[in-house]
C-alpha cells in the first residue's frame, strides 16, 4: 500500500540546481574563450554566469551594443 502525504519526487539529472529565479542556459563557445573566461572570472573573484548574465542584461537593455561585422 502507497503511504499518503507528499508525493514522490521524480528522478532528475544530477548536478547543482538553479537557484531561485535562475535557468540553465546552454550555449556553444570556443574552448580556448572558455577557459581564458574562467581564468578571467577567478582573477576578478566572480563566475563566468554572472559575466554572461550582465553581458545579456546590458545588450538587453541597449547600453551594450553588439559590434558590427566587417
Amino acid at each position: 500500500m502507497a503511504k499518503k502525504g507528499k508525493p514522490a519526487e521524480r528522478a532528475t539529472r544530477s548536478g547543482p540546481r538553479a537557484p531561485a529565479g535562475k535557468a540553465p542556459l546552454q550555449v556553444l563557445v570556443a574552448e580556448k574563450t572558455i577557459e581564458g573566461a574562467k581564468l578571467r572570472a577567478i582573477k576578478e573573484k566572480t563566475s563566468v554566469s554572472a559575466v554572461v548574465e550582465e553581458l545579456l542584461q546590458g545588450w538587453l537593455d541597449g547600453t551594450y551594443k553588439l559590434q558590427e561585422p566587417d
